[in-house]
């Protein structure tokens, strides 16, 4: 297609692909022949790409065998390559279609940053030589997940998963129709399709619901590019890339916003496995030095799926978590527990968590207690169950929670 061809009224549509739809070459020749026949149709093109297939695993893997700490402004220069790489080679396979198109890399496209190496926070878009490029009617791909700090004049990332925040913030900077996140699924589910074989897409959900589907486990978009989205209006819509099948689509709540439900309703249910419960008790409201020392210890292993403590006539703390991660916390427990038999120390491994993302209810007692019965109604024992407001968090043995999760879907979810 020549310039000539080219439609200039047409919208500006910011698209982002993930590692598994850039995974090989066939893959990119296919995501090229899908952007040649958009640009046909009159869309301006800005696309986003992330490190082809299991890439940064695999330069994460190389940092650590050459420096078990790199450092992290190293490692975001050796991270940036894989992105780099991709855009690249879409770009060299769009040429071969015919379609002009050129590659800038986050830096380049004016993503500023503040200085954290691997974890920056955006702070300006500017976006102009992407403005320049769609006006000469070039697809313009960028390089995900990085910017450039104008305070020290450095590289810097985003974090793991952060391509899907640079595509949501061009289209903000941009003022794009929408920003098309495309995955290896065919939507936002309401449930892993593998864990529960009647799992549906959802055909649109708002920023609050999918912020809660996000907050219950689901990794189809990143957390923090929700939440640009939802402080800046940007209209997300999330699809497959390797079917042509109705995806989600995520915007703002209507101005008539039903009324809180008086029953649990669900919007999806993620499961993770391989948890563990430690609960640790100390007979008065203040434990020792050692006991504190213990949940510090568990905290830092890694983040926890629940956690709450209670100080009262008797302290209590409680975590869930990957049990691998909590094993170590757990035996330095129960040989201080050996010490001091005035700490009570419960341990419960191979357990399952399984998370609903839900609407607020208009009354959480009444609606837990529908969960609850549901469960009995099925000869379930009610599970060890914790709620933050916009997800419910259900502790189970591991060996059944393939099976609740059915039940729990069916009948709050899909209902």
């Amino acid at each position: 297609m020549s310039n000539a061809d080219w439609k200039l009224d047409g919208p500006i549509i910011v698209r982002k692909y993930g590692g598994s739809s850039l995974a090989d070459i066939p893959r990119l020749r296919e995501v090229a022949r899908d952007l040649r026949a958009a640009r046909a149709a009159g869309q301006h093109l800005v696309v986003v790409v992330s490190a082809m297939g299991d890439q940064t695993d695999q330069l994460v893997h190389l940092a650590h065998a050459a420096n078990p700490q790199p450092p992290r402004r190293e490692l975001d220069m050796l991270l940036t390559v894989g992105e780099r790489i991709s855009m690249s080679l879409l770009s060299m396979a769009l040429a071969a279609e015919g379609v002009p198109a050129l590659s800038l890399t986050g830096s380049q496209v004016g993503i500023i940053t503040d200085a954290s190496h691997t974890d920056a926070r955006i702070r300006e878009v500017k976006a102009f030589r992407i403005r320049e490029a769609l006006a000469a009617g070039q697809i313009v791909v960028v390089a995900g997940f990085q910017g450039y700090s104008a305070e020290t004049r450095e590289i810097t990332t985003l974090g793991r998963g952060g391509s899907d925040t640079t595509a949501v913030a061009l289209a903000h900077a941009l003022g794009a129709e929408r920003c098309e996140i495309l995955k290896d699924v065919a939507g936002v589910m309401t449930a892993d399709p593998k864990l529960v074989p009647s799992a549906r897409c959802l055909e649109s959900l708002t920023y609050e619901e999918m912020q809660a589907i996000v907050a219950a486990g689901c990794g189809v978009v990143h957390p923090r590019a929700v939440a640009y989205a939802a402080r800046h209006g940007v209209k997300l819509y999330v699809a497959s890339s390797f079917v042509a099948e109705p995806g989600t689509t995520i915007a703002a709540a209507p101005g008539d916003r039903p009324l809180p439900a008086t029953t649990l309703h669900a919007l999806a249910i993620t499961m993770a496995t391989g948890q563990a419960r430690l609960h640790l008790r100390w007979p008065d409201a203040s434990p020792p030095a050692e006991v504190l020392q213990l949940i510090l210890r568990a905290t830092a292993a890694g983040p926890l799926t629940a956690e709450w403590f209670a100080s009262g006539e008797r302290w209590h703390w409680e975590g869930w978590g990957r049990s691998d991660r909590l094993a170590d916390s757990a035996t330095a427990a129960c040989v201080l527990a050996s010490r001091d038999q005035r700490l009570q120390v419960l341990w419960q491994p191979e357990q399952a968590v399984l998370t609903l993302a839900v609407s607020r209810p208009e009354c959480w007692p009444a609606a837990l207690h529908s969960l609850r019965s549901l469960l009995a109604q099925h000869d379930q024992a009610v599970p060890r169950l914790r709620t933050d407001g916009e997800t419910v968090r259900l502790l189970v043995p591991q060996a059944e929670a393939a099976q609740l999760a059915q039940i729990v879907h069916d009948r709050l979810v899909a209902a």
